[in-house]
């Protein structure tokens, strides 16, 4: 049943972001119905990259997906992210490998990298990072320009200006899957408690739909091998189908 909802809720997604192609234009491939594998015919006619969240006023040029639109770029920004153990860092790798000219920032292996580490957090059991320093960071490398073509995953998304991103990826994962892949990772109890309960308040759902225009985020299952398939295919036909008024 949860599937099923959450199906039909992404569809309304796809729908809503790309609208129906002008009458004769030729037909190609278009962001999925869903990340779970619904049938993507109904997106197929799509416009590749027009991007109408809030409906476009005749004659605009530029594609207006919620408040993020307001930095034009060549390639869209996407933002992945969700409790640990959800499977974003997997999600961000398939989608950089299979976009041409697509980089991924892991915001929590920069941290380390780049030394931009705080104290370590005793009651969270992991290290607090220097978010001035991050933002900074990637401001400086490849957020705060035009050209686009980023993929970032991290386990929070509020702390990132709004401006950055194009579209929001949310995993989800039943609690059962989350707990064993948590339990597989070595994490303790008391951790691995802590983060299924996020998932269970379903905590960085309802903070990416605070920090982002509602109609840019995309909730999606990451339950199985077949939905981290489906989850690229769909994000990397996004990225493929984006329309840029800079080109």
């Amino acid at each position: 049943m949860r599937h099923g909802l959450l199906r039909e809720g992404r569809a309304r997604f796809w729908q809503n972001i790309i609208p129906p192609r002008a009458a004769g234009e030729v037909a190609r491939t278009a962001p999925a119905d869903s990340f779970e594998g619904a049938p993507h015919e109904a997106l197929a006619a799509a416009s590749p990259g027009e991007t109408p969240a809030l409906e476009r006023e005749k004659g605009a040029t530029a594609p207006r997906m919620g408040k993020s639109a307001a930095t034009p770029r060549r390639k869209p920004n996407v933002l992945i992210t969700g409790t640990p153990g959800t499977g974003k860092s997997s999600l961000a790798e398939r989608v950089a490998a299979a976009v041409e000219g697509f980089k991924r920032i892991d915001v929590s292996q920069l941290a380390k990298e780049q030394d931009m580490l705080e104290e370590f957090d005793e009651e969270l059991d992991t290290h607090v990072i220097d978010e001035d320093k991050v933002l900074d960071h990637m401001e400086e490398h490849g957020l705060g320009g035009d050209a686009g073509g980023v993929v970032v995953d991290y386990h929070g998304c509020d702390l990132f200006p709004e401006r950055w991103f194009d579209l929001v990826v949310v995993l989800t994962c039943d609690n059962a899957v989350l707990y064993d892949r948590l339990q597989r990772r070595g994490y303790s109890e008391k951790k691995i408690r802590g983060n299924v309960e996020c998932e269970i308040f379903q905590t960085l759902v309802e903070e990416a739909k605070d920090s982002y225009d509602e109609s840019i985020v995309k909730v999606c299952a990451s339950d199985t091998i077949e939905d981290m398939e489906e989850n690229e295919k769909a994000v990397a036909e996004f990225v493929e189908a984006w329309k840029s008024p800079l080109a």
